[in-house]
């Protein structure tokens, strides 16, 4: 297995997750759903991150960095703030549902839970292996996220009155 090619494609992707959302956060009409797209795009951006400082040690020596600093890193990016800012009620008070966007971040985010737990499955490396499994696991919390958002969105939207 290539893992370098394969950290390189994961690298591409959360570059490409990063994008999208950053450039549709704009497109929200909430101001807190914009700022859950940035918080987002911000998480996707560490991920690249974290990819690239795991290329990196894998290059210089040719074994991943296990250590707890970079094993033991955790990611709730939303719990705390949905506390603090309430963003549950918030985001219901939006008057058009950003559906479509809502749509393709799910998919974005279930489409990338899906490569980790491939490529784990697939890695002989056990390393490398706990590396794609804790990826997959943050990937699975923003799809999880971006699920109930849209679902939710989706059944106010049907339950408009015709002429909103």
């Amino acid at each position: 297995m290539n893992y370098t090619m394969i950290l390189k494609y994961a690298m591409q992707m959360e570059l490409d997750g990063y994008n999208f959302f950053k450039e549709n956060a704009s497109k929200m009409s909430n101001p807190t759903s914009e700022a859950m797209f940035l918080e987002l795009a911000e998480a996707e951006k560490q991920h690249y991150e974290y990819l690239e400082n795991q290329l990196n040690y894998y290059l210089e020596n040719n074994a991943f960095d296990t250590s707890p600093e970079a094993m033991d890193r955790e990611e709730d990016v939303f719990a705390n703030r949905a506390e603090s800012e309430h963003i549950e009620e918030t985001l219901e008070e939006s008057m058009i549902p950003d559906l479509t966007i809502l749509r393709m971040a799910y998919l974005i985010e279930r489409d990338f839970k899906e490569f980790y737990t491939e490529a784990s499955e697939n890695a002989e490396d056990e390393n490398i292996k706990a590396i794609f499994k804790k990826l997959a696991n943050w990937e699975e919390g923003h799809e999880r996220l971006f699920k109930n958002e849209y679902s939710k969105r989706m059944k106010e939207y049907m339950n408009l009155p015709w002429g909103g």
